[in-house]
């Protein structure tokens, strides 16, 4: 499986991409913090899940999703964010993401959907 993490924070990117290297079924992992080269990767490495980061300096998450979702089409999408509330949730799912997380509550839960996912593939 190959994935790809849009995350403006340096130690996220890193814990997270250890993380995931570390999963059986993972092909590919890249990480960016912006949105632009996250879409150039989107369609040269055409991954199977997007993490995607909803506190983007300078960016849309919102607005990017069913973008992201209407050009790559079998892409799931991760949203994840340090500052979850139950109307982001809806927003985010509603708009097209396939998951919703709290990157400082939900790291196993988060971790075992994409070990799920990579033993699935």
């Amino acid at each position: 499986m190959k994935i790809l993490l849009l995350d403006h924070s340096l130690p996220v990117r890193f814990r997270l991409t250890r993380q995931l290297w570390a999963m059986p079924g993972v092909s590919q992992v890249i990480a960016t913090a912006e949105g632009l080269h996250a879409l150039r990767l989107l369609k040269h490495m055409q991954p199977a899940m997007l993490l995607l980061d909803l506190d983007l300096p300078n960016g849309k998450p919102l607005q990017l999703i069913p973008q992201f979702k209407r050009e790559f089409r079998g892409l799931k999408v991760m949203a994840l964010t340090s500052k979850a509330t139950d109307d982001k949730r809806q927003r985010y799912l509603r708009a097209g993401a396939d998951w919703f997380f709290d990157k400082s509550t939900d790291s196993e839960p988060l971790l075992m959907q994409l070990r799920q996912l990579s033993d699935s593939n």
